[in-house]
């Protein structure tokens, strides 16, 4: 793992390079690819996006410099040694034929949090207090990075969080990050995924559909979709609607997230977790609790210090 994280960034690489060994997912922007480096044996996750036209072209561009540009602020602003929260963007290359843009990653074992929380539901297993503790240990480990170096996620859910082998986690899919700039709060066209979207910035939402569409995004938002992703995990069902509630249009959706309380977590629970939890899902973004408030909580603090 570390030997590799100060080789150079690869543009010499092309599809022939490489086999496939599965596919991993399918987002809106392209699908990801286990694949296997032929002469080295390594396992990389290759995300493979294709473009229409020079736009399209110029955005997968843009998304893979931000990648690199957040790693290496991390990296560059880490204690050396210390463990990258990020998925490291190893390489990329186009093919002008094909209209393709690949990008390498490296791969993460364990899948993304959407497979370990539908893999908790299938096997009906329930997660520990210890579990879900090292957990948020982890995820909001990756936010505060990122945080204390300005940027903020902007687009936080399961899918966006890679787990390896030794279950730490780290983020991925930046298109819709934010660095933000010296003393304000970044702007940012509506972006985030609904279910994720904290109360703050559904309401901007429905403010700015008649004004130009900007929303104010702030590292709270990062929180709360924590909040939201270890809600599932632990109760199996998103905070505001669960299976029984069927369709529901997007105003009832935002207008739950923004009014009503959060149901509540099964009570089997630690009381500390579920008030922690609680305290992610505060309505109110300049109340929330904040990533460096979340690691000197002592369950929390003290999955960091075993590592």
């Amino acid at each position: 793992q570390i030997e590799n994280e100060n080789a150079p960034f690869n543009t010499t690489w092309d599809k022939t390079d490489f086999e496939k060994v599965k596919k991993l997912g399918r987002g809106a922007f392209g699908t990801v690819w286990q694949m296997k480096e032929k002469s080295t044996q390594r396992v990389v996750a290759i995300k493979v996006v294709d473009y229409d036209t020079e736009q399209e072209q110029k955005m997968i561009l843009k998304e893979k410099d931000l990648m690199l540009n957040i790693f290496e602020t991390i990296r560059q602003s880490s204690p050396p040694g210390s463990f990258i929260h990020v998925v490291q963007p190893l390489g990329f290359f186009l093919n002008e034929d094909s209209s393709k843009a690949y990008l390498v990653l490296e791969f993460c074992e364990r899948g993304d949090l959407r497979k370990y929380i539908t893999n908790m539901r299938e096997s009906g297993t329930e997660i520990s207090n210890r579990k879900a503790f090292e957990l948020i240990a982890q995820i909001t480990s990756a936010v505060h990075q990122l945080h204390i170096n300005n940027i903020i996620h902007g687009d936080l859910k399961p899918e966006n969080v890679l787990v390896m082998k030794d279950y730490r986690v780290k983020l991925s899919d930046f298109g819709l990050a934010r660095k933000i700039e010296e003393g304000r709060d970044y702007l940012t066209a509506m972006g985030g995924t609904t279910f994720y979207l904290g109360p703050e910035l559904l309401q901007k939402e429905a403010e700015s559909r008649q004004k130009a569409k900007k929303l104010i995004q702030t590292p709270a938002a990062d929180i709360w979709a924590i909040g939201v992703m270890m809600f599932e995990l632990l109760a199996q069902r998103h905070p505001f609607f669960d299976a029984k509630d069927g369709y529901l249009p997007l105003l009832e959706l935002a207008r739950r997230i923004t009014e009503d309380a959060p149901a509540e977590l099964p009570s089997h629970y630690s009381d500390n977790l579920r008030e922690l939890i609680k305290n992610m899902l505060t309505k109110d973004p300049s109340r929330r609790i904040t990533s460096a408030d979340i690691l000197e909580i002592p369950q929390v603090a003290e999955c960091l210090t075993m590592q």
